[in-house]
């Protein structure tokens, strides 16, 4: 376990909509991400995630946002979709004050036991930018493995801009 006994998860609601898009931007990107080892800084600029895009996934059918708390302060988040017998995983965010704390694996497990248990699916998929080796490296501790799938990124956002040539997508998965 880590320290932080009082960590409670709940799906996210609409009312929290700039919190978790603010975490998630803070994590990715920016002059905060630099605390943490989860950003991309070297590799894209702009907004990791929009408010748009974070009130869609909390009112789409098929779709939640599970919060790990700490006295109501949202301290990290993840996005899980449900997609026939497969569960797709993004958005694994945890607040750069709290990331080597084993907050993420609680957030994983959490987000494993929702997609067997509520979406009654038998497998997790994430995507990871490939020249995130460390991140790759990180999901392959927890059980993951790589698919041997890889297509180029294709940004379709006009807010985000590569800082890098040929940025690649490589798939992963886990059965549940």
């Amino acid at each position: 376990m880590n320290e932080f006994q009082e960590i409670k998860f709940s799906a996210a609601l609409p009312e929290q909509v700039d919190e978790i898009c603010n975490l998630v931007n803070s994590v990715y990107r920016g002059e905060e991400a630099e605390k943490g080892w989860t950003n991309d800084n070297n590799l894209m600029e702009g907004p990791r995630i929009t408010i748009e895009q974070v009130a869609k996934y909390i009112n789409r059918e098929n779709n939640v946002i599970i919060l790990a708390l700490i006295e109501n302060k949202i301290i990290g988040c993840v996005h899980l979709k449900k997609i026939n017998n497969n569960c797709d995983l993004s958005m694994l965010s945890v607040d750069v004050n709290y990331q080597n704390k084993k907050i993420g694996r609680e957030i994983i497990n959490k987000s494993e036991d929702y997609a067997k248990n509520v979406f009654r699916c038998t497998e997790m998929e994430l995507n990871v930018i490939g020249q995130r080796k460390e991140l790759i490296d990180y999901y392959l501790i927890r059980g993951y493995i790589l698919t041997g799938k890889e297509e180029p990124c294709i940004i379709k956002e006009s807010f985000i801009k590569a800082k890098v040539n040929d940025l690649y997508i490589v798939f992963m998965v886990k059965k549940l």
